[in-house]
């Protein structure tokens, strides 16, 4: 961009650049520190607030109803000033432009002290005498990529993405510029966009809010993840030579979102984590999860992990006193933190459990004595006690379900999706009901762990608010609000964030968490590839893996699951009280080198070794990965899969080592030369950990 005015501010090794037109608009993008010759000159605004409303025209090139990117609305903003501090937060930049229609927004940029990322989120004022109703609004919107070449970058631009599905979470997907039909046309005309994301109120289905490009000439790669927990959308958008990528709140074609903003009212958008670096696509993985690591709170700044006991796998949703007793039994004393009472302990003996949320009365018939009983037989055992709870639904057969003044609604009716309904959780009368229902119950039995599961989502939104996605949006956060009560209110408690499994494997709500489930592909053999597979996307000290045992496993497969928990923190469960002394035995084995080396799964990174796997559900050849800690120690994991004849695996290690000690069963003829570990496997779905030392 010619003559235009170029700004550019250090942020954790980075550099935030604003260029600002003649015209006045300004535009944002983020660059590695040093990073080689630039070409910012040949490069056209891009506003870095893209910004709608109701009436406003799109962009000329068949935009309308595709994207609201560049609208007139977004051409017309205008820089006003740029205020650059130091907080406690760390470095903030905060960047205003205002438009015609009265509308001034804050583009800001905080970077948090000892970070590899930042945070970025807008915050938009209605400074007009009149209404506006947004119709879309970015938080983050990175434009002129890619800034090393002076023409269009053909065949170096590949952009990566995660998606998802139900027991199938975080598949690495990467696909070319050119794949996606994102190159300039003949005439620079016609804009190319490629818009994905989530519609509901589960952030996590189909994608991850996750994006990077990747400029493989010069090896940079940008990556954002979208902390949004309701609807939201990523761009990849395209009008010349640059690329650009925005990130945010759904917009109202694709989420159904529109807000209105009265004279002097203000919006903040959810925020979004923006990195970029000179490294490769795991690096840029582990950049973003600093800012995730920034927003630990003090008691989960942890240099150890727990083992997690829950017995959903044992009883599948039939808890009782009496089985927990035997449960207990076999698992005192033997080095578990946590016994988690899942589904079912609510189970009205006519109207079952699977569809009876709402009321969450105790079943007398599995607890005679109360709950507060098995929780302190749990205790009488040494370990914490844990509850499970779907606390947003209301089921089909429970009483709950005729409440409806209190249950969300769209278009005058309530919402069902399967056989759930849901409470509107911006109402008082919901949040006082599930007070007493929820924390109440909780202080009073002398619970210290809570695991919150949710099991459909609402779709497009709700009534209550402007649009249904604003309602939507709305519900989730006081939902969120919720979350932050229990925390509040219930001293030393322990939050497990679920939805089916990985459904909200998202950044606003797993930062509420201590741990997040991982997928509810509970005994499955891709558990390691999805566990590995996760690794990028979600802190490793909250990422909870089930590892099922059953009476007729084999050794090798006790191995096989035991292995795959220490991918993040191990949730035993299953026929613990069938299972042969010496099988037992070979599985507490393995929580007590999970144990041993859960310092490296907290803080170490991870290098992956092995075939991508097409199918999830026909495993073939091996996974293998090498997580290195801060101490000189390593932990490797490695899962054959189906394989012919003997397997021999060799794998580089980044310097030299020995081995400490290592969990499997068998002899794999594991040895170390120089810088290189080689084992072999004469069986398929066999699986070993070692844990390696400096030499």
């Amino acid at each position: 961009m010619k003559n235009a005015k170029i700004i550019r501010e250090s942020v954790n090794g980075m550099e935030a650049v604003y260029m600002i037109a003649k015209s006045g608009q300004v535009s944002f993008t983020i660059i590695p520190a040093r990073a080689g010759k630039l070409f910012f000159d040949i490069i056209n605004p891009d506003p870095l607030v893209q910004i709608s409303c109701t009436g406003d025209a799109t962009s000329i090139g068949f935009a309308a109803g595709e994207t609201r990117h560049n609208s007139a609305m977004t051409m017309a903003m205008k820089y006003v000033s740029q205020d650059v501090r130091q907080s406690s937060k760390g470095k903030v930049i905060i960047t205003t432009v205002e438009g015609v229609q009265g509308i001034r927004v804050r583009h800001v940029v905080i970077a948090p002290h000892n970070c590899r990322g930042v945070r970025v989120y807008t915050d938009v004022c209605n400074q007009s005498d009149f209404d506006i109703t947004l119709e879309a609004i970015s938080s983050v919107n990175i434009s002129g990529i890619t800034p090393y070449t002076d023409d269009v970058g053909r065949d170096r631009l590949m952009l990566h993405r995660f998606r998802s599905r139900w027991s199938a979470e975080g598949r690495h997907e990467v696909r070319s510029i050119e794949d996606l039909l994102l190159e300039p046309s003949w005439a620079n005309f016609g804009v190319r966009c490629e818009k994905f994301g989530s519609v509901g109120s589960m952030p996590v289905r189909g994608y991850f809010p996750f994006a990077a490009v990747e400029d493989k000439e010069v090896g940079v790669i940008w990556g954002l993840s979208c902390a949004c927990s309701s609807s939201w959308q990523i761009e990849a958008v395209r009008i010349d030579k640059r690329l650009s990528i925005s990130a945010g709140l759904a917009d109202y074609e694709f989420g159904h979102w529109r807000k209105t903003l009265k004279s002097g009212d203000e919006f903040v958008t959810p925020e979004v984590y923006v990195t970029a670096g000179r490294c490769d696509f795991a690096g840029i993985c582990d950049r973003l999860l600093d800012v995730q690591r920034d927003k630990l709170l003090r008691e989960q700044r942890v240099t150890s992990l727990p083992a997690i006991f829950n017995e959903y796998c044992t009883t599948w949703g039939k808890p009782s006193e009496k089985v927990i007793g035997r449960l207990l039994n076999v698992i005192n004393g033997k080095d578990f933190e946590y016994f988690v009472i899942d589904a079912g302990w609510y189970a009205d003996f006519v109207k079952g459990w699977q569809d009876n949320m709402g009321e969450w009365d105790v079943a007398l018939d599995l607890f005679p004595d109360g709950i507060k009983k098995a929780v302190d037989m749990i205790e009488d055992a040494g370990m914490k006690a844990g509850i499970w709870f779907e606390l947003e639904v209301v089921g089909a057969v429970s009483d709950m379900a005729n409440d409806t003044a209190h249950l969300l609604t769209r278009d005058g009716k309530v919402i069902i999706s399967g056989t759930r309904r849901f409470w509107d959780m911006r109402s008082e009368w919901v949040t006082e009901y599930l007070s007493k229902k929820v924390i109440d119950f909780l202080n009073e039995n002398g619970f210290k762990y809570i695991k919150i599961d949710y099991n459909d989502t609402i779709g497009i939104g709700c009534d209550g608010a402007e649009s249904p996605g604003e309602g939507l949006r709305a519900c989730v956060n006081a939902t969120k609000d919720f979350y932050r009560r229990i925390r509040d209110n219930v001293p030393d408690i322990a939050i497990e964030v679920c939805s089916s499994g990985g459904h909200r494997l998202e950044p606003g709500f797993m930062e509420l968490a201590d741990y997040v489930s991982f997928s509810d592909a509970h005994e499955e053999k891709e558990i390691p590839v999805i566990a590995a597979d996760l690794q990028n996307l979600v802190l490793t000290q909250k990422s909870q893996i089930w590892a099922v045992l059953r009476k007729d496993d084999e050794l090798k497969r006790i191995a096989y699951s035991v292995c795959a928990g220490m991918y993040g923190v191990l949730c035993i469960s299953g026929d613990v009280c069938d299972l042969a002394a010496d099988k037992w035995q070979f599985a507490l084995n393995g929580v007590s080198f999970y144990k041993k080396v859960s310092p490296i799964i907290i803080t170490g990174r991870t290098e992956r070794f092995g075939h991508f796997q097409n199918s999830n559900r026909e495993l073939k050849d091996y996974q293998a990965t090498v997580r290195y800690g801060r101490d000189g120690k390593a932990l490797v994991i490695v899962h054959s899969f189906d394989h012919e004849g003997t397997q021999k695996i060799t794998i580089p290690l980044m310097g030299e080592f020995r081995i400490a000690d290592k969990f499997e069963t068998g002899d794999h003829k594991v040895t170390i030369a120089g810088s290189e570990l080689t084992m072999e496997f004469e069986e398929t779905f066999d699986a070993l950990a070692l844990l390696l030392d400096c030499d």
